[in-house]
């Protein structure tokens, strides 16, 4: 196994554990600590351009077809979510989408450790 598949599975991971630390976050933040938002919309700035590395990743690692690019649409899903967010908030058909594409999140980072 090449350097570029054993730094591409360690980044699914993080991945995946930084979708659920998020996750969490939110919930505090929704039944507990409302100033518990701060520290979710700041959290996800660590990690966000994790799958963006892992589809770089990919072609060093002689990752080919789908799996690769499950990675590119894992990063597509973190620029919608930030979308959801930051453009949208004001359009609460387009904001509510928010939980549901990190469900998307969740299943795509599980399929990223899998597959790696």
């Amino acid at each position: 196994m090449n350097i570029g598949r054993i730094v591409y599975r360690i980044l699914a991971w993080a991945f995946l554990g930084c979708i659920v630390i998020q996750v969490f976050l939110a919930g505090m933040a929704t039944f507990g600590d409302p100033s518990k938002w701060l520290t979710h919309s700041l959290f996800v700035k660590i990690f966000a351009m994790v799958p963006l590395a892992m589809f770089l990743l990919a072609f060093i690692g002689g990752i080919k077809g789908r799996d690769r690019f499950l990675s590119l649409a894992l990063f597509l899903l973190v620029v919608i979510q930030f979308l959801t967010v930051q453009v949208f908030s004001s359009v609460f058909v387009i904001a509510a989408l928010h939980p549901l594409i990190a469900m998307l999140l969740f299943w795509g980072s599980i399929a990223a450790v899998r597959k790696a």
